[in-house]
């Protein structure tokens, strides 16, 4: 720390000035940092003081900036956690309630009049539950997914109504690692635990140049993994195509014949027009043609074009395989299938009391399909399957039968949304009450429209198909001219044959199975019987099982009863599983907020002791520079006030 000297008695008073402004100048800077330490708290005022702590500090800043937005992120799913776990232990609560009526009043001692009163113990049962799934935490839906400002469950259509998503909220849980922590209700509820539909495989959506390589499952089934192909014309020479930026497959088509066309080959790629799933490379000359990866790559495979095709008559052409190509929103009827998909007669549905007629008239694509049976107001959700090859419904509405049929022509079967078909398991019919059939004995007993009678036995059948695969084959065993099928109306079987009588089917001996079928008796038209429906689509859940008993105890149905009570008992196996997960979830969750809490901690006591300014020491050089200061000015003020007489000593 400098000190203005007393030696100046043989400069100039210039010179002696500008010393001991200067000295002055340092000793008053220094004071002043020293202040501004103590007055900041901070140990460095600038980066170029020391540039490696300045790093270092700014560098523990960004992570404690990033640790402490984790930190509340980890406290608000915590908290969030907390409030879903106090929530389903009140929806376990509720279902033991639910189920104690239906133990109570399966058996047959009750009165109808004592179980239209348990009827109305369950309305209550439902209206709470009603509440809890609509339950706000921090004014947001606790169990909407992530439509949170939007009720999951409704009653506008006369019935509980879950109209919310299934989605799950996700925060980040680390520095580069979202986690989730919310609970859909449709997984609390148990409210999609299946759906309808679904049954037309469209796997052989035709391809447009306009079709972009994000709507195409590949030839492996994984999608184009967008990246160069080696080409090779055979006695001509081997090129490159780069597809890297490729976005559809004109894209590709066009980037493959410019590289062909500069390497001088006559090679041409395009969408294979025999039959508009696969691509096709050819060669006009009629010379082998050859297509490989590119360092290790897969986009070849992909496109299904990998492989080799030899020599031979022009033009030689190489085909590769199906691309896949899935169902997307803006999808054109036009192209899901050789010849277009034509709805011209529309669907029936039927959910409970609600019935509509849907058209499709002027309908040109798959949005223009989903939209008209969405706005059809029966409660229903369509939408795409997972696998982009067909169309599901879910059955919105608690406690109703869902039917999908025909409206005279085969739409539904077009669009793959008949209630009823062949994946369908047994168990599903008639409520899921299933069907019975009697071990080691025939179930039913068929006679088709030209006479001819055989018996049919169900044994092992598991599968709608499966039943209608062993009708088929005992008939085709008898020499019977029948076909089995879906029924038009939707849910039940449909028999038709040749001849002109009527159809009839009958049970052999106790099995109840041509009722439960939906096909006992005689058909009303010659060579059609249409069976009953049987295979109605209910809504899994809570308040499906509930509606159902509060049915059952006003109908005074003992083996309703009994029925609903185990659907119930299931629902609390459901609901105690989800518990066990919101415990677990919330228990790492506490974990991961301990953690970042004590890392939080670190770091800030690192941060501290690399930029937070030890008073103690900074006072003391505050003392120093304040005494170096005074001691400047009294030796500056001495030199200064010196006489001729001084200097000539």
């Amino acid at each position: 720390m400098a000190i203005t000297t007393g030696n100046l008695t043989r400069v100039s008073n210039s010179l002696k000035a500008f010393l001991s402004l200067s000295h002055l100048r340092q000793n008053g800077l220094q004071l002043f940092r020293e202040e501004q330490r103590i007055a900041s708290g901070r140990q460095l005022l600038s980066a170029g003081e020391d540039p490696v702590s300045a790093e270092q500090i700014t560098r523990l800043s960004q992570s404690l900036v990033s640790q402490s937005q984790v930190l509340s992120n980890l406290r608000h799913a915590d908290n969030w956690l907390s409030a879903a776990d106090s929530a389903i232990t009140e929806v376990s609560d509720l279902l033991i309630e639910a189920a104690r009526v239906a133990s109570e009043q399966a058996g047959s001692l009750q009165s109808a009049e004592e179980r239209a009163a348990q009827a109305v113990v369950v309305d209550g049962i439902i209206d709470q539950l009603l509440n809890v799934g609509n339950r706000r935490f921090q004014g947001l839906f606790l169990f909407a997914g992530r439509d949170v400002k939007t009720a999951p469950l409704n009653t506008t259509l006369g019935r509980v109504t879950w109209t919310g998503d299934a989605r799950e909220r996700q925060t980040l849980v680390d520095s580069a690692m979202a986690g989730g922590y919310s609970i859909s209700l449709a997984d609390l509820y148990g409210l999609r635990q299946s759906v309808t539909g679904g049954y037309a495989k469209y796997n052989q959506v035709l391809l447009t140049d306009e079709t972009r390589l994000g709507e195409l499952d590949g030839a492996l089934g994984v999608g184009i993994r967008a990246g160069s192909i080696a080409v090779t014309e055979q006695g001509v020479g081997t090129f490159t195509v780069d597809l890297s930026a490729a976005e559809t497959l004109a894209d590709v088509v066009a980037r493959f014949n410019a590289e062909a066309a500069a390497a001088g080959t006559g090679l041409t790629l395009e969408i294979n027009p025999a039959d508009k799933t696969t691509l096709r490379v050819s060669s006009a000359a009629g010379h082998g043609i050859t297509v490989e990866e590119v360092a290790g790559g897969m986009t070849a495979t992909d496109l299904g074009l990998r492989g080799s095709t030899p020599a031979g008559a022009a033009p030689t052409r190489l085909v590769g395989s199906n691309l896949n190509r899935r169902l997307t929103a803006t999808t054109a009827l036009s192209d899901w299938q050789a010849g277009g998909v034509v709805l011209t007669h529309g669907v029936q549905i039927s959910n409970g009391s609600r019935t509509a007629v849907v058209s499709f008239a002027g309908a040109a694509t798959v949005q223009d399909v989903l939209n008209r049976l969405n706005n059809s107001g029966t409660g229903i959700r369509a939408a795409i399957n997972e696998d982009g090859d067909g169309i599901v419904v879910e059955n919105l509405l608690s406690g109703t039968p869902l039917v999908i049929g025909e409206n005279g022509g085969n739409d539904a079967e077009l669009l793959g949304i008949r209630t009823l078909d062949a994946s369908v398991s047994l168990s599903r019919l008639n409520g899921y009450r299933g069907i019975h059939p009697i071990a080691g004995q025939n179930d039913l007993r068929i006679t088709d429209a030209g006479g001819v009678t055989f018996e049919v036995n169900l044994d092992g059948c598991r599968t709608v198909g499966e039943v209608m695969a062993a009708i088929q084959s005992a008939a085709t065993a008898a020499g019977a001219s029948l076909t089995v099928g879906t029924s038009t109306a939707g849910a039940g079987l449909r028999l038709t044959g040749a001849g002109g009588g009527l159809i009839s089917v009958e049970r052999v001996g106790l099995s109840p199975v041509a009722a439960e079928l939906g096909l006992e008796g005689t058909g009303t038209i010659p060579g059609v019987l249409e069976g009953a429906n049987v295979g109605q689509f209910y809504q899994t859940g809570v308040f499906s099982a509930l509606y159902r008993l509060r049915d059952a105890l006003l109908a005074d149905n003992s083996s309703e009863i009994t029925e609903a009570g185990a659907q119930i008992n299931a629902l609390q196996t459901h609901v105690a599983a989800e518990a066990g997960r919101v415990g677990a979830r919330a228990r790492s969750m506490r974990d991961r907020l301990q953690q970042t809490e004590d890392a939080v901690t670190a770091t800030t006591v690192l941060l501290s002791e690399l930029q937070d300014v030890d008073f103690t020491e900074a006072v003391t050089r505050f003392q120093q520079a304040q005494t170096a200061l005074q001691a400047s000015l009294l030796a500056s003020s001495q030199s200064l006030n010196m006489s001729l007489l001084d200097f000539l000593r």
